[in-house]
Order: structure tokens, then C-alpha cells, then sequence
């Protein structure tokens, strides 16, 4: 009885350590996996500053050659304070509902005890660009005859202080 359980133990702690050790390969959009293993990748921060919380932002850009596929946003303000996360949520909820209804462009809130994070993927290759440009606006967009530009990404965010590093996946997955 101890071997079998020893065995089983063992069994989950090799599974547990393969599985965190794998890098992300796909990313969930419109319930559909984006395999993103043939993409340039970087990874963006932003620092923020809001009364009472704490704010975490980064953002995650995959792209071929000068065209962006997918931007994945996590967003996250903490704070001890139930409402300044009322504040935030309230916030993001609203801005969530000019994107209803639009496919490949998914937008998730959570609420919990001490934070709210809201994450965003945007499936550039499948979303519908004119119904986006619609909804943000044809002014200091990132598209270029309708084509998402890694390079206008950068700039916009570079405008707000976001620093981005390349994510070099190719090292990661040989470990």
C-alpha cells in the first residue's frame, strides 16, 4: 500500500514539475487555441500609479514580421480598499461593453478579495478590423490599410511609458 502510494505521489510531483516547466505554446481566443510557437514574441510593462492600490501592467505582443497577431493585456489594480476595486471594475466593465459582441476580441474582469484584473486577447488575424476601428477610433490606431503594425503598437505605448523585451521562446523550449 505505501509503494502504490509513494508511486502515485511521485507520479503527480513529475507531472506537476513537467507541466510548469513547458512554456506557453497557445493562447485561448473566441475559444479557438492560437499557436504561437512560430511568432516573435515581447513582453511589455507599464508602470502606473493609483490612489490606494497598487497597479500591475503587462502586456504580451506575438507577431510575424511587421504584422501583430495577437495582443494578450492583463491589467491588475490591488488594494485593501473594497472601493477602489468597486472603482476599477465599475471601469473596466464599462470600457468592456463597447467590445460586446465582437469575435476575437475577448475581454474578462475578475473580482477578487483584494484585486480586479482584467485581461484582454485580441486575435488581429481573425477579429474584424473595420468593426474595431469603428469601436477605438481612426485617430493614433495601430493599423495601416487596415493591417495591425507591430511597430505603431510600440510607438502608442511606448507614449504611455511601456518598455517591452523580446521573449525569446525558441531558448525556453530546449529546457
Amino acid at each position: 500500500m505505501k509503494k502504490s502510494s509513494l508511486l502515485l505521489l511521485l507520479l503527480f510531483l513529475s507531472l506537476v514539475v513537467v507541466t510548469g516547466c513547458e512554456k506557453q505554446e497557445t493562447i485561448e481566443s473566441d475559444g479557438e487555441e492560437i499557436n504561437v510557437t512560430k511568432m516573435e514574441h515581447k513582453h511589455c510593462t507599464r508602470a502606473a500609479t493609483a490612489t490606494g492600490a497598487e497597479v500591475k501592467l503587462n502586456y504580451d505582443i506575438y507577431y510575424t514580421g511587421d504584422i501583430l497577431n495577437v495582443l494578450k493585456s492583463e491589467e491588475q489594480v490591488i488594494s485593501s480598499s473594497p472601493d477602489v476595486l468597486t472603482t476599477y471594475e465599475d471601469a473596466y466593465k464599462k470600457i468592456q461593453k463597447n467590445y460586446e459582441g465582437l469575435q476575437y476580441y475577448d475581454t474578462n474582469v475578475v473580482r477578487g478579495d483584494t484585486s480586479v484584473t482584467n485581461t484582454i486577447v485580441i486575435n488581429y488575424d481573425k477579429v474584424d478590423i473595420d468593426t474595431l476601428i469603428d469601436i477605438e477610433g481612426e485617430e493614433d490606431n495601430i493599423f495601416e490599410n487596415k493591417k495591425p503594425m507591430v511597430n505603431k503598437w510600440l510607438t502608442l505605448a511606448k507614449k504611455f511609458g511601456t518598455e517591452c523585451e523580446i521573449v525569446d521562446d525558441k531558448e525556453n523550449s530546449e529546457e
